[in-house]
């Protein structure tokens, strides 16, 4: 009686077969979610930066903004120098996520619908007193400003209230959720 050690050449292409299955059903579910995390990310670092200008302005005693560059899918902190009476850059100038693909993350001008409460136009610069309250170019409170983020799949917008509230959301079919 003969012992055999090992798998057959047919056991061996079987299994192959089996990984190779998976891969291809398993490798465009991580990309499509990889892009998802991508749009995400850029979503929260708005909302996060949004609420470091908050509150740099309310624990330096000046005001701070974020300018977003809509046409080109940037955006940058600017503190206002009291001296100059001008505002600077405060940190880096970031870019929204892209890939070679083609796949990217976009800013939008308006959105077809809004969180409640909230207009459908999205802000290019959102600016904080030094009591940390959302204001105009001319000093005055402003009620509830957006902005709108697009990827190929999901809809994303940052709001920010009256009071100063930073929130992140997400469109879900027809509706906004917050997230």
């Amino acid at each position: 009686m003969k012992k055999d050690k090992g798998f057959s050449l047919i056991e061996l292409a079987v299994v192959m077969a089996i990984v190779a299955i998976m891969a291809a059903v398993t490798v465009p579910t991580i990309s499509s979610t990889m892009r998802n995390l991508k749009s995400m990310t850029d979503a929260r670092s708005i909302a996060t930066a949004l609420t470091v200008a908050k509150l740099k302005a309310t624990s330096q005693l000046t005001r701070y903004q974020l300018v977003l560059d809509l046409p080109n899918n940037r955006w940058r902190m600017e503190k206002f120098n009291k001296a100059t009476a001008q505002y600077e850059i405060d940190g880096a100038i970031t870019p929204l996520s892209t890939e070679d693909s083609g796949y990217r993350v976009a800013f939008r001008t308006a959105s077809t619908s809004a969180p409640t409460g909230f207009s459908t136009s999205s802000s290019n610069l959102i600016r904080f007193n030094s009591r940390g309250i959302p204001i105009n170019t001319s000093g005055a409170t402003v009620a509830d400003t957006a902005i709108y983020l697009q990827d190929p799949d999901n809809s994303y917008a940052i709001t920010v209230s009256l009071s100063g509230k930073i929130q992140l959301w997400q469109k879900r079919g027809s509706t906004w959720a917050s997230i």
